[in-house]
């Protein structure tokens, strides 16, 4: 007998995301769990925050440049920078023009010839992805994007395999991730980094041009870093506002699909307990990912529930909580709801704030215990 999973989803998604998100996780069920069926409760365009007066309230906003603008903002780590842009580092480095010109055509040739040999691609072999690896390289030699930032790029052959091979590697992730295709850890990421440094023929001691100017991004482009926050932080702040018209979307949601599981990432994780606790729903659990609602109790900011309260006793009493401790959005909640949530701490292997939506992808952790959860 087919069950359904109804998922929700977190901040800042919205339609586009929320449909990769839902094709990726769709893939895992058949792949984890082939008796249930997967359910969408896509409330980030209906019910997430935006901008209602274009800006108004931040100031320079108009000033500060375009709402698509690249994340350029002191606290993200590099990756995230590159998992947004595969190309920044590679455009905005300042590196001098060596003698004999432009050594973007040299790096272009040995990036192309990775599709069909060379250790790097080895090494995906073994990680099952090279022909994914070779489909993406394909890609990348069609894409004028690409081929318009090696045509001139300055910089010597050893200073640019290093940015060259992470931009690489970030964009394959992307590449992986729309695609649904199953993706790789951080280690596996750096690794495959290091294989491609070597391949490219890396300098060594180079100073790290990026890395010394992260911090200098953030006060010009308060614009761009809000259209990048906002959404996220503004879904917080509006559901704590008006957060009943998302709960009875769910509610709405399970009685058209029929489900007796909700699995939850983020807010959609806060949202689907405040729910849970409002009265009885018939559910048989709750999975949740990343998620702030322990924290939101702790601090007694849960719209359902307020601290000491505990749970009641209508609540499902089986509720699978993951936490990455590298995951600054995720939090335990088996100590505070003792005898019902059950917390299974895992490594995503990503910095954060990428550790945040890293957990479709980990199948050695997340998946195997979901299966053993569900009946």
């Amino acid at each position: 007998m087919t069950e359904t999973i109804l998922f929700v989803h977190g901040t800042g998604v919205r339609n586009a995301a929320s449909e990769r998100s839902f094709a990726l996780i769709n893939g895992k069920l058949a792949s984890h769990l082939p008796r249930y069926r997967l359910a969408a409760c896509n409330w980030g365009d209906a019910f997430g925050a935006r901008l209602n007066a274009n800006g108004q309230s931040i100031p320079g906003y108009v000033d500060g440049g375009a709402a698509g603008m690249a994340l350029e903002a002191a606290a993200m780590a590099r990756w995230t920078l590159l998992a947004d842009d595969p190309l920044l580092e590679l455009r905005v480095t300042e590196w001098n023009m060596p003698l004999g010109g432009s050594q973007g055509p040299v790096m272009w040739s040995r990036m192309l010839q990775t599709a069909t040999a060379g250790q790097p691609l080895a090494m995906l072999a073994s990680w099952g992805l090279a022909e994914p690896w070779s489909v993406f390289i394909d890609d990348l030699d069609n894409d004028a994007q690409w081929r318009g930032t090696f045509s001139g790029i300055k910089g010597t052959v050893g200073e640019l395999a290093a940015p060259v091979a992470r931009a690489l590697a970030a964009a394959f992730l992307r590449w992986l991730r729309v695609r649904g295709e199953a993706g790789i850890t951080g280690a596996q990421r750096d690794r495959l980094v290091a294989a491609l440094q070597a391949y490219f023929g890396a300098g060594a001691g180079l100073r790290d041009w990026l890395a010394d100017r992260l911090t200098n991004f953030a006060v010009p482009r308060r614009s761009a870093m809000s259209d990048a926050s906002g959404a996220a932080l503004g879904d917080i702040l509006r559901y704590q506002a008006r957060g009943a018209t998302l709960r009875n979307f769910i509610g709405e949601r399970v009685r058209q699909t029929g489900a007796s599981v909700i699995l939850a990432h983020s807010l959609g994780g806060i949202a689907a307990v405040d729910w849970l606790a409002e009265e009885a729903r018939g559910m048989a659990a709750l999975v949740t990912v990343g998620s702030q609602a322990p924290f939101f109790y702790e601090i007694d900011a849960l719209a359902s529930r307020a601290f000491g309260s505990g749970l009641p006793d209508f609540f499902p009493r089986r509720w699978l909580n993951f936490y990455d401790p590298r995951d600054f959005l995720s939090y335990a909640g088996g100590a505070l709801f003792p005898g019902v949530a059950r917390d299974v701490k895992v490594d995503n292997g990503q910095p954060f704030p990428e550790s945040h939506s890293a957990y479709w992808q980990n199948d050695d952790e997340v998946w195997p215990e979901i299966a053993r959860f569900l009946p």
